[in-house]
């Protein structure tokens, strides 16, 4: 017996960006098989001298540990050029994911908790 498992989502990204600015909206699942776009992503952003990112989580389903090491790495890079990034709008399950591991009072999400 053959156990078959296949993934119907991936990660679509959408980047906006005006001089020091970014807003990168996600759709899909920010997981293992997924995370190493985003990095390059946010690895291009840096090498753009991008220091204030907004993060749309929107229509993200999805996201995993190694999806979260590379949000904050995200926030660490743009925290250390005086920049900040901001989460907006995580859908409830990845809101939930955020707040059990203890990101939910490290990284600036909005709305906020009470918000919410």
């Amino acid at each position: 017996m053959t156990l078959l498992v296949s993934r119907e989502k991936s990660l679509d990204t959408e980047i906006r960006q005006v001089e020091h600015h970014a807003l990168v909206m996600l759709d899909g699942e920010l997981d293992t098989a997924t995370a190493a776009q985003l990095f390059e992503m946010f690895a291009e952003l840096a090498r753009e001298g991008i220091k204030h990112v907004a993060l749309n989580l929107a229509e993200l389903d999805f996201i995993d540990s190694t999806g979260i090491s590379v949000v904050v790495a995200e926030h660490k890079r743009v925290e250390s050029m005086g920049g900040e990034l901001i989460i907006f709008s995580p859908r409830p399950r990845v809101r939930k994911v955020l707040e059990v591991t203890g990101l939910g009072n490290y990284l600036n999400i909005r709305p906020g908790k009470r918000d919410a």
